[in-house]
Order: C-alpha cells, then structure tokens, then sequence
C-alpha cells in the first residue's frame, strides 16, 4: 500500500486483530459491570462498519455474513442477542480478509469520488474513497482502544 491513508488503516487493522489473536472465546463475550459491549462485538461493529464505509458506500459488493447486521450494527448490544454469535476465530478471519479486499480493490480507486456524496450522523460529508477509509482509521483505533479497556477490566 503506497498511500498513507491505507497503510495506516492496515496498520490500526493488525494491531487490533494481533492484540485479540489469544483471547479465548468465552473471555470476548464478557461485559464488563457498566459497559453494554463486549470484546466480541467491538470486532464484529468493526467488520460492519468497514463494509458500509469501504464497499457500500463506494459502490462495490459487500460481505455482509448471515446475523452480522443484526448482532454488530450501531445501536446494538449482546444482551439483546437472541442468535448465536460467530467465534471470535471466525470474526478474526473475516477481518482479515476484508482488509485484504480493502488493499487489493480499493488502493487504485482512492481518489474516486463516492455518488451520491454520503454525510453521517454528525455532519461530516464524505465525497471520495480515501476520506471514508481515512474515516474508518479513526473509527477502527476507537473501537481497538475500548477493547483494549474491555481486556484490561476482564485481566483485573
């Protein structure tokens, strides 16, 4: 990956996915007291998210897996789970393979503007490839900092 953007985006997507790599699964679907999300679904929020901000929104075809939207989409919350989750080897996997995808079919289109121009739920207008990625880093180290707090609450 030549472009800054995507190489930090890959390098926030490894360091989440090595951080994980050794959690066992039961240990990711904890909730910690005061917290409505577990480790397992902050990595599943990161796929869905990444799939309307990379694919969707640019035009291309996504992999949404069976239950994804349902489980990890903004606004919900294990505790409302009535479907099994994936493993968190599965999520895992799928998360690698999306920024496979995002480096192979995206680094050519990053300049591209993205029509209809999308503007999200805190006014920010997105017109091109390379801003919903550069978005995505922020939402990805986010999301890898309240896992990282998650593990830290479970290992105390």
């Amino acid at each position: 990956m030549n472009n800054f953007v995507a190489k930090q985006l890959g390098f926030v997507r490894r360091q989440a996915i090595d951080y994980v790599r050794n959690i066992n699964d039961s240990a990711s679907e904890i909730i910690p007291t005061g917290l409505k999300n577990n480790i397992k679904w902050n990595l599943g929020h990161m796929y869905v998210i990444h799939e309307k901000f990379a694919f969707q929104l640019t035009g291309q075809e996504t992999n949404y897996p069976a239950n994804f939207n349902k489980l990890f989409d903004s606004g919900t919350k294990p505790s409302d789970w009535n479907i099994e989750p994936p493993t968190l080897s599965q999520i895992i996997d799928l998360l690698i393979e999306q920024i496979e995808r995002v480096e192979s079919l995206l680094l050519s289109k990053l300049k591209e503007e993205i029509n209809p121009h999308y503007k999200s739920s805190t006014g920010l207008i997105f017109t091109n490839v390379e801003q919903l990625l550069g978005f995505l880093i922020y939402h990805e180290a986010m999301h890898f900092a309240t896992i990282k707090n998650i593990k830290s609450i479970i290992d105390n």
